[in-house]
């Protein structure tokens, strides 16, 4: 790919991510002044099933990517990190007032060190992968990590 191009398709990303930032923006101020305070929601429970599931789905995806040396650890912890914190945040600011300790003692002992741990995986994971180049005349080759172990 030419300099040219890429540097086109770099801006055109950039554009893109800032007019995203830039409209979610606007929409939390909106959303923060009309939400009502007390919402009594319906499949309360398929929610939070569904969040656990999602979670239960990255780290087994993840322990799956690590164990075939895949570089696609790298994404399947950040997923599985970023879940993490999100139940954390909504297990502390939606529990009742009895349940808040809970909610704050899970996030502190479990949730948030958990996160932290596979932001530390993936870190170390894009740190130590390889990206094998391509011609023309040898087959697309997945990338992968380098010979030294990542998390030495």
């Amino acid at each position: 790919m030419k300099d040219s191009t890429v540097r086109v398709i770099r801006w055109s990303l950039l554009r893109l991510l800032t007019l995203g930032a830039l409209t979610e923006t606007a929409w939390t101020i909106y959303v923060g002044v009309e939400l009502p305070r007390h919402y009594v929601a319906n499949h309360w429970d398929v929610a939070w099933v569904g969040l656990d599931a999602a979670q239960v789905l990255m780290l087994g995806a993840a322990t799956w990517s690590a164990w075939r040396r895949s570089t696609t650890l790298v994404i399947f912890a950040t997923s599985s990190a970023t879940l993490l914190l999100l139940d954390a945040w909504f297990d502390v600011t939606t529990a009742r007032r009895g349940d808040v300790a809970q909610g704050i003692l899970l996030a502190i002992l479990v949730e948030i060190p958990s996160a932290l741990v596979l932001l530390w995986v993936a870190h170390r994971g894009l740190r130590h992968t390889v990206l094998m180049p391509s011609s023309p005349s040898s087959p697309k080759r997945a990338p992968t990590f380098d010979n030294r172990e990542p998390f030495d």
